[in-house]
């Protein structure tokens, strides 16, 4: 079984359970396995967050709304709908919603994107600071880029360090 039908049947068995008390041997699976797919669903704000008990047994507290979606919609993330505006004779597309909106123009394909500009004006930003870990930090930007709700949440952590006001700036243009 992999690790995503393990996750799958995770969040269908334990918010059907009528106990709350949830064990890793229920699913064939040991202490260290059940707590990281555990804590990703927690992450992922399918269930809201439960207790660990010192025999290792999770205590399940309830599913959130998000959880439920997850189960109605078959295991399958729901995206939002994105709204179009196209113009033919310059090959301009208008994107809304809540993506980045790419914009395709010109018989070439040359794909604009607002993220990757203001992502690649920010890693330049850094690179060129007197920050002592820059290093660290590219890289860190560079893994967690295609994850939103990670990569928001740590660029807001890079806020907090003191950063300088031009690099303060370019992550708000991300934000």
């Amino acid at each position: 079984m992999t690790s995503n039908e393990k996750y799958n049947l995770l969040v269908r068995e334990i918010s059907n359970s009528k106990s709350n008390n949830i064990k890793p041997k229920d699913f064939n699976l040991n202490y260290q396995e059940f707590k990281a797919i555990i804590d990703e669903i927690e992450y992922d704000g399918l269930f809201n967050q439960g207790y660990w008990a010192i025999d290792g047994s999770y205590i399940f507290t309830s599913i959130t709304f998000k959880g439920k979606n997850f189960l109605e919609n078959n295991d399958k993330k729901e995206y939002h709908k994105i709204e179009k505006n196209e113009v033919n004779y310059n090959h301009s597309i208008n994107i809304t919603g809540s993506n980045n909106g790419n914009i395709i123009s010109g018989n070439n394909n040359t794909i604009h994107s607002e993220f990757n500009k203001n992502f690649d004006a920010l890693l330049n930003g850094i690179q060129t600071s007197n920050l002592e870990n820059k290093n660290l930090i590219i890289e860190e930007l560079n893994k967690k880029k295609n994850n939103p709700e990670v990569f928001k949440s740590y660029i807001v952590s890079l806020l907090g360090i003191g950063l300088e006001a031009s690099i303060s700036t370019l992550i708000g243009n991300l934000l």
